[in-house]
């Protein structure tokens, strides 16, 4: 039988067969959906050789069905509405009559221009030095996505309204994070605190915010609602250290995307950044707190290093899909059940860890040593309790490696090895001088790893209130950020805050793998395993 779901008559026929197992009632698609999509489920997987996410998804998508009579084809051929691509071309549904809507989404410019603080910056605070964090921290920008759903009393006027109450908030609010108004330089490590502003831009998306969001737009349509493209480096001197795109859907709803440097920002400095903005735009007041971005430099200054420095992962072009896995309440305690004490994070990260070890054996078919490195926030967990909350970068990556020669590689040894770095890192950190971290980080070089070493990248935005964010017209329904063209692990709160939503970036045929292996099937099976997630869940 020729692998091809064109001809609709073929899957009704093997429909028929499925109908007898079924105690020989007579369906068809309009008298029984539901059993309809079960028996197109079994077959694809049956006949094809899918994976049953797969297969959901392209039933679920099968719902947007549309009828062509074609002359190349006997009978009518089934096509997709929007197509969808899975991994083989045997599933590949195109037509010039039918497009994909997302093909045709058009982000239109409305306004781009530069932010200034709404006071200038004293001549006294005009440069600021960078730390030795921020000098080894990777030169691009960290992205972040917000999505608000439209309220009921919206209007056009309203959308207005709010996109200048921000525009007004953003420059009270740099006034007082006036770093992030200025300029990298490079040369003397520095910021120039110029204020030259941050990149501000308004876009209109010809598309409704919920209806985008069930496309599950791949990275390249999230990318749309960014400032900049992804990854874009921010070393030069001519580069804004803050970019802000404010997309406005027909609906009503709005999405705003953010990219901050990493040279001057971490996870913690963004965070105290966005929740000052939030309270100006919501309050028409600000803080009483005065952000400190010189401490770290003072104890930690930027020098000459003669090491290697950062530079793009060697898979870049490499054809990088991402997928989202939500891990709600009950898989983490489920979870949690199966292992020793641990922390939501670590044990996320320890599951998701040994999975991708085993995909690494069965495709090299050896064992080979394999190395988790995750970013560790050091505010609170050093002897120095003015650094508390530093801002600028103040994270330290940690390393937990396993052995290929390793017998034990159950998920149990996978939680330890993440908790004995973390809980080493700290502890050395911890007691460690200014001198002895400083020599620590000016003579790490990375050249112990071996060849045949897999290594992994783990982020986490956990325990920021990101879903708080509430400007003045309530909370996002949702927030994530995108990775693209690198493989790496980006974990963040659900938005009850009882779960967490894994990014996962991996190669195609290492995803395909991913998804089907039977720990994550058993913690987050296919109705949570998507891009985007459904509005409205918990």
């Amino acid at each position: 039988m020729s692998k091809s779901l064109g001809n609709f008559f073929t899957i009704r026929e093997q429909l028929a067969r499925e109908e007898a197992r079924h105690g020989g009632r007579k369906t068809t698609p309009s008298s029984n959906h539901q059993l309809f999509s079960d028996c197109l489920e079994n077959y694809i997987i049956k006949n094809f050789h899918y994976s049953r996410r797969e297969a959901v998804s392209y039933v679920k998508f099968r719902n947007n069905l549309k009828f062509e009579k074609s002359s190349k084809h006997k009978g009518t051929r089934v096509v997709m509405f929007p197509p969808f691509r899975f991994r083989n071309s045997g599933l590949l549904f195109t037509s010039s009559a039918v497009v994909n809507k997302l093909t045709k989404l058009e982000t239109q410019i409305q306004i781009r221009k530069t932010i200034r603080p709404s006071v200038p910056t004293p001549n006294h605070l005009r440069s600021l030095k960078l730390s030795l964090f921020d000098q080894l921290a990777p030169p691009i920008y960290s992205p972040l996505l917000f999505y608000y759903l439209p309220s009921s009393e919206w209007n056009r006027a309203k959308n207005t309204e709010r996109c200048d109450k921000l525009q007004k908030s953003l420059a009270e609010t740099l006034a007082k994070f006036y770093p992030l108004a200025g300029r990298h330089r490079k040369d003397d490590f520095s910021i120039q605190c110029n204020d030259e502003g941050v990149e501000y831009v308004e876009t209109k998306v010809n598309a409704d915010l919920a209806e985008f969001i069930r496309e599950e737009p791949e990275v390249e349509f999230l990318e749309n609602l960014l400032p900049w493209r992804v990854p874009r480096r921010t070393d030069l001197s001519s580069s804004p250290l803050l970019g802000i795109q404010v997309n406005k859907f027909n609906c009503g709803g709005l999405v705003m995307g953010i990219q901050i440097s990493h040279v001057l920002a971490d996870a913690f400095t963004l965070g105290t950044f966005f929740n000052e903005w939030v309270h100006v735009s919501k309050t028409g007041t600000t803080k009483g707190c005065v952000p400190c971005f010189d401490q770290l430099s003072s104890l930690f200054p930027a020098r000459v290093l003669s090491g290697p420095q950062f530079s793009l992962p060697s898979n870049m072009g490499a054809k990088i899909v991402t997928r989202s896995f939500v891990f709600d309440a009950s898989a983490l305690a489920n979870l949690k059940d199966r292992i020793e004490k641990s922390t939501r994070v670590v044990s996320v990260m320890a599951l998701i860890w040994k999975v991708l070890t085993g995909i690494s054996s069965a495709k090299h078919g050896h064992s080979r040593d394999s190395t988790l490195v995750f970013a560790m926030n050091m505010r609170g967990k050093t002897k120095l309790p003015s650094l508390e909350h530093a801002l600028g970068n103040f994270c330290v990556a940690a390393f937990a490696t396993l052995e290929a020669n390793q017998t034990r590689k159950e998920l149990n040894d996978f939680v330890n090895l993440v908790r004995s770095s973390s809980k080493d890192t700290s502890a050395h950190i911890g007691k460690a001088s200014v001198e002895d971290i400083t020599s620590m980080f000016v003579n790490y070089s990375p050249h112990g790893q071996k060849n045949e070493t897999d290594i992994y990248l783990c982020s986490s935005l956990c325990r920021f209130p990101w879903y708080e964010a509430d400007f003045g017209w309530g909370k996002p329904s949702w927030v994530n950020t995108i990775s693209k063209n690198v493989e790496m692990i980006s974990l963040i709160d659900t938005k009850n805050g009882e779960g967490i939503e894994a990014r996962v970036s991996l190669n195609e045929n290492d995803m395909a793998e991913f998804e089907n292996d039977p720990d994550i099937l058993t913690f987050c099976p296919p109705q949570k395993q998507h891009s985007i997630p459904r509005f409205g869940q918990k």
